[in-house]
């Protein structure tokens, strides 16, 4: 089987009212277009273009398997996303079975756990850059950021807190310290916030991404936490990939995003939303790493295939034009292959064929074997392991 997909763009607060608009050439709503889902998540049915079914239901009805293991996204910040980490297996399925035990509602706004899936994912850039906050910072890195900070203030309260998170990340669990106490203490408030932001006017590398936070988040105390993180700016083309445990927030920038099926999220800070610092704590991995870009294997002109850890699929990029068309591509399982350039048409070794334009989606099933591209344009493909 292969079929068009269609979906709308959600309107998350934090989503680009011109990014998705602009790059696909996808009309725009006038509201924020956040995240465009391909998948058979029930947090944002796709569609079968033409059909007035989702996929989820029409792979149901012809009696396959009708769950996807990924989910791909086309992500658009126009302002930075929450600081936010993810269960690991075990987690989501404990945190799930918990909150259905306590009864909290599915859709209630203090819910954890939407579902009982891990979370690890990657963003690819498709703009010239995307910048993210990814995974804790070497502890030295982040007192050279309070020495300047310390520096640049006259505020007895930002002095105080800073001076102690400084001798805290001297110790073992100092991130892990200096974290929940920027999550949870009364120090952390809004003049402490005010404090910082003014302080970090005065420091050159501090300046910009704490500026661009206080534009859009005014002074809440993520900003705070935000400091304890890797700031990282991905040029086009270039990936990150986030495991569970990893805090991390998208703060600007268009890209692909590609995950285990989930809709799990445990936010710290720089949102409105519910804040479970305790919950939280339960799932971060108090490390410190140097987030890397993810490596590709190139197994064909054009054909890229992305290093991931993750068993259940794999990830690829695609290349084609007037001269490079890729023939008899294995098809292990199911798979969805989006076009963010051009035109790329998608064939079946079963004969059928559908053409997709940039910000198109189309579903292979996996009794295909095979598949093909050709055309003019890029295109990512996950696909189901077996």
């Amino acid at each position: 089987m292969l079929v068009k997909l269609t979906n709308h763009a959600l309107d998350y607060a934090w989503g680009s009212k011109n990014l998705i608009s602009d790059y696909f050439g996808i009309e725009a709503t006038g509201k924020p277009m956040a995240e465009i889902w391909f998948g058979t998540h029930d947090g944002s049915p796709t569609k079968v273009a033409g059909l007035d079914i989702s996929l989820h239901d029409l792979l149901s009805a012809q009696g396959r398997p009708d769950r996807l293991a990924y989910l791909l996204k086309i992500l658009a910040a126009g302002a930075p996303l929450s600081i936010q980490a993810h269960p690991n297996p075990e987690q989501a399925l404990a945190g799930f079975a918990k909150e259905n035990a306590a009864g909290v509602d599915i859709a209630a706004n203090n819910r954890n756990y939407k579902d009982d899936r891990a979370k690890p994912e990657m963003i690819v850039a498709l703009t010239k850059s995307f910048e993210a906050l990814v995974g804790f910072a070497d502890s030295r890195l982040v007192i050279e950021k309070f020495a300047e900070l310390l520096e640049a203030t006259e505020s007895a309260k930002l002095k105080s807190v800073l001076t102690r998170w400084s001798s805290w990340l001297a110790e073992p669990d100092g991130i892990a310290k200096v974290t929940l106490d920027s999550l949870s203490s009364d120090d952390c408030d809004e003049v402490f916030i005010t404090d910082l932001i003014d302080a970090a006017e005065q420091c050159p590398s501090l300046v910009d991404l704490v500026s661009h936070l206080a534009f859009h988040h005014g002074t809440d105390r993520g900003i705070a936490t935000a400091l304890l993180l890797n700031h990282m700016i991905l040029s086009q083309g270039e990936a990150v990939f986030v495991p569970a445990g990893m805090p991390h927030a998208y703060l600007a920038g268009l890209g692909v995003e590609v995950m285990l099926a989930s809709d799990n999220v445990l936010r710290g800070g720089l949102t409105p939303k519910h804040v479970d610092v305790a919950e939280l704590a339960q799932v971060l991995v108090f490390e410190a790493t140097n987030p890397e870009v993810a490596k590709t294997k190139t197994l064909a002109v054009g054909f890229e295939r992305f290093d991931l850890p993750t068993p259940e699929f794999e990830f690829y990029r695609a290349q084609v034009g007037s001269n490079n068309m890729l023939v008899d591509l294995n098809l292990p399982g199911d798979a969805i292959v989006l076009c963010t350039q051009g035109a790329v048409a998608v064939s079946s070794s079963k004969g059928e064929r559908e053409v997709i334009n940039a910000g198109e989606a189309a579903f292979i099933s996996g009794d295909a074997r095979t598949f093909s591209l050709a055309g003019n344009g890029t295109a990512f493909i996950a696909v189901s392991s077996k």
